[in-house]
């Protein structure tokens, strides 16, 4: 049986808000001094978070494959230190694509700087897994930052403008938009920061001209009944993406979290393909260290 070691983590960030996070990895592989294990950081997307249904089992089961996966909460997701309440509020209102982009740098620095203390860690092999936004800010930083090694993005939309000019108006009017879904006991709010920088920052914030310009190595994993974000998204990034360094993986009948639910109490059949089909894609495409000293 694998001997998996979990170890949380708090990072500071420029906006003030922490990122907390856990660091997972099978001690029986780093037993030899000289094995160095290559990296995986995984985002979450909008409304979830690092202990959100399967996200856990995620991380345990990167580990168990050969990783150190690095799951943790984007600083404004809405939660604290409690790590499954939906609390700070304000910090969710007023979260921002180019914040959650940040946030991610921000867990990179610590897996190249020093790397959470663990002398296992391989920095010049890290390679990022994002789901649904969280696929969309993997593939913005990706571009950006030279130490992502390889972007697989799992049910990833194409675009985080998906507001209409009367919605937009009428959140501009209000000053916010009412949220119904996030927890069964609080109603959230988004202020128009989003949509500031939405609007302020739309041409480093498309994710269709990131993916053209990414020129690293990209898995898209897309399921046909997706609903939140439709398989046309998927699609999209496909035809704007570098062939010779791209795989699209349809999954027939899968929907957007390809059959997990929060709470996680069985095991999706379809979550474990999808997870065993990325770690082979990056044990390959990170078979190289990436060199950005």
């Amino acid at each position: 049986m694998p001997d998996i070691r979990q170890q949380p983590f708090i990072l500071p960030t420029p906006s003030g808000a922490p990122i907390h996070g856990d660091v997972r990895w099978d001690n029986e592989l780093v037993t030899a001094a000289e094995n160095r294990l290559p990296v995986a950081v995984v985002c979450h997307g909008f409304k979830a978070f690092k202990d959100w249904g399967p996200f856990p089992s995620i991380g345990e089961r990167l580990a168990e494959l050969g990783f150190v996966s690095v799951l943790f909460n984007f600083s404004h997701n809405g939660i604290g230190a409690e790590p499954k309440k939906f609390v700070e509020h304000e910090r969710f209102a007023n979260n921002t694509i180019s914040l959650e982009v940040q946030d991610l740098k921000t867990v990179i620095d610590a897996v190249t700087g020093g790397g959470f203390g663990l002398p296992f860690i391989d920095a010049r092999r890290v390679g990022v897994i994002g789901h649904s936004r969280g696929g969309g800010v993997a593939i913005i930083a990706g571009r950006e930052d030279v130490r992502i090694g390889a972007v697989a993005a799992w049910s990833t939309i194409a675009r985080f403008n998906r507001y209409t000019e009367e919605q937009k108006e009428r959140w501009r009017s209000k000053g916010y938009v009412q949220l119904h879904s996030v927890s069964d006991q609080k109603l959230f709010r988004i202020s128009t920061a989003l949509l500031d920088d939405l609007e302020q920052n739309s041409v480093r914030l498309n994710i269709v001209d990131a993916v053209a310009a990414l020129h690293k190595p990209l898995l898209l994993v897309h399921g046909t009944a997706d609903i939140p974000a439709k398989i046309t998204e998927a699609e999209e990034l496909f035809a704007a993406a570098d062939r010779t360094q791209t795989e699209f993986v349809r999954l027939e009948g899968a929907g957007h979290m390809y059959g997990a639910k929060h709470p996680y109490k069985e095991p999706s059949p379809t979550l474990e393909h999808v997870i065993e089909l990325t770690v082979h894609w990056m044990h390959t495409h990170l078979s190289t260290e990436v060199s950005w000293k």
